[in-house]
């Protein structure tokens, strides 16, 4: 285990690749979802601005999911 900048793709259950990133180690991370070619923000920041607690949860246990998966340390 060790602390991480990019994590692995990640294949979702929906079928949908994931991942989770960051610029530095002292910067947040957040969640991308692959769309084509592109990685596209998921909307992490503004489900907590907007109090879309639902959205907030499920972006929140998938982000636990990649990081189980990918040996993350947050």
């Amino acid at each position: 285990m060790a602390l991480q900048l990019h994590s692995a793709d990640f294949v979702h259950d929906d079928g949908i690749t994931y991942c989770i990133r960051r610029n530095s180690l002292e910067e947040d991370f957040t969640i991308f979802e692959k769309r084509g070619d592109a990685w596209v923000d998921c909307g992490l920041d503004q489900a907590v601005q907007e109090l879309n607690f639902s959205e907030f949860k499920r972006l929140g246990l998938l982000i636990k999911r990649i990081m189980d998966a990918d040996r993350w340390l947050s």
